[in-house]
């Protein structure tokens, strides 16, 4: 495509748009899966060289955007004297709320402008939930709340720093909207940002047990919705559920995992961390399960950007983070560019379960299909045979060993009203792709 100045801007890195059939997205007039690492400490931790480096590296792995917390997140963060911060540093250490860090900004645009040149979409939280009155972040860190002016005060400066970029805005990060108070304060940041760039799409960030309220599911300003299945226990029954609640909404949007179990993250406080298989576990049952416009990725220790010997003050229920550059390299991260891959290759954006047509689902398998019933997609945690009550014999069946990254191939045999899959001879985790 040609820019203004006449050179040829590559293709993949048009500004992102709806589909007609809000099940996904557009970008260039191509259906696209929007694949997002997480890097949320970036504008306050990251150097530009390590930024260019991270982006570049993610680029190459299929991803085409970047979840970042414009505000730190004051009470889960790595912590280093040098870090930057957006607001001007009193003697005593503490951020004085009515002065803003022009620095900091400054640096911030700089960072998405290289995010965009990349071909990566910024993906920016406006107000995390520590910044906002009667949250239960606020509760955390009470010396960071913004009262209504300076909330007004700092949204039209981040209106002002990134609109022209083209960004998503994600209004809220990690909110249970169970406040009325609070949740008049994303409602006016909301209005403010959709009045200030009608052409950016706009979502809400929130928690793993956050039902949205009515008034926001039936705004016209909110153009798709995020959700949280979570890092701890019960992470797996949420991946399934909560893409089915979004799903249930009278507002029909693009529905995006934003946050499932990160790479490297510990659950249950101490009991085990996540691994690739997990990530890859929590990504597919989303997408089978209605998630299918998109999907947030974060390796612990990289979206915290950890350093070596440092604190961090989410420890307790995250696990002591991975150094940041280690992290960037956690296999996960190819996995999921392969899952954007598959589902932009077999247009996978609109499945819904179908568990009722799985002859067994004991071992765990999720079975998603599209209306018309011409794409099914079957998620293997274990490899076992599996039946479908339906005739699936006349699909043309791709099969993928997850674990290893590669094709493989199973037989099918249709008989009794149920079509059988023979056992993969895989270790991992498999998927089934038929397309009619």
């Amino acid at each position: 495509m040609t820019q203004a100045d006449g050179t040829q801007r590559p293709s993949g890195t048009g500004r992102l748009r709806l589909h007609d059939s809000g099940t996904c997205f557009l970008r260039d007039g191509v259906p696209t899966f929007l694949l997002a690492d997480t890097l949320w400490a970036a504008f306050s931790r990251m150097s530009m060289s390590e930024w260019r480096d991270a982006l570049r590296l993610r680029r190459r792995q299929g991803f085409n955007a970047v979840n970042i917390s414009i505000l730190p997140i004051a009470h889960d963060r790595s912590l280093s004297a040098d870090a930057r911060a957006p607001f001007q540093v009193r003697e005593d250490g503490s951020w004085d709320l009515d002065r803003f860090d022009p620095g900091y900004f400054a640096d911030a645009r700089r960072m998405v402008d290289v995010a965009v040149e990349e071909g990566i979409v910024p993906v920016l939280v406006v107000l995390w939930c520590n910044y906002v009155a009667n949250t239960w972040g606020a509760a955390l860190t009470p010396e960071v709340v913004l009262d209504e002016r300076q909330t007004a005060r700092y949204v039209g400066l981040v209106l002002q720093t990134f609109a022209d970029a083209g960004p998503v805005f994600c209004i809220s990060g990690d909110e249970r909207f169970d406040d009325e108070v609070a949740v008049a304060r994303y409602r006016s940041a909301l209005d403010m940002i959709q009045s200030g760039a009608p052409d950016c799409l706009t979502t809400l960030h929130s928690t793993p047990d956050a039902v949205l309220p009515t008034e926001l599911i039936a705004s016209p300003r909110l153009d798709y919705y995020s959700y949280q299945s979570g890092h701890d226990l019960g992470w797996e029954e949420r991946a399934a559920e909560l893409p089915q609640r979004y799903s249930a909404y009278p507002e029909h949007k693009p529905i995006v995992s934003m946050e499932p179990c990160y790479e490297g993250h510990g659950y249950g406080r101490g009991l085990g961390r996540h691994d690739a298989r997990s990530v890859r576990l929590a990504s597919w049952v989303g997408v089978l399960s209605g998630a299918g416009a998109g999907l947030g990725y974060a390796a612990h220790g990289a979206w915290s950007w950890h350093r070596v010997g440092e604190a961090f003050n989410g420890e307790r229920f995250s696990g002591t983070p991975f150094p940041a550059h280690l992290a960037l390299a956690f296999p996960g991260a190819w996995d999921v560019g392969l899952l954007r891959r598959i589902v932009e290759e077999h247009r996978l954006y609109d499945l819904r379960p179908r568990q009722d047509l799985l002859v067994s689902t004991r071992s765990g398998t999720r079975l998603g299909m599209s209306e018309d019933g011409r794409r099914v997609a079957l998620y293997l945690p274990h490899a076992f045979s599996v039946g479908v009550r339906a005739d699936l014999s006349g699909g043309r069946l791709q099969v993928w060993d997850l674990g290893r990254g590669r094709r493989d191939d199973v037989r099918l045999r249709y008989g009794d009203g149920v079509t059988t899959f023979e056992q993969p001879d895989v270790l991992q985790d498999a998927l089934y792709v038929l397309t009619f």
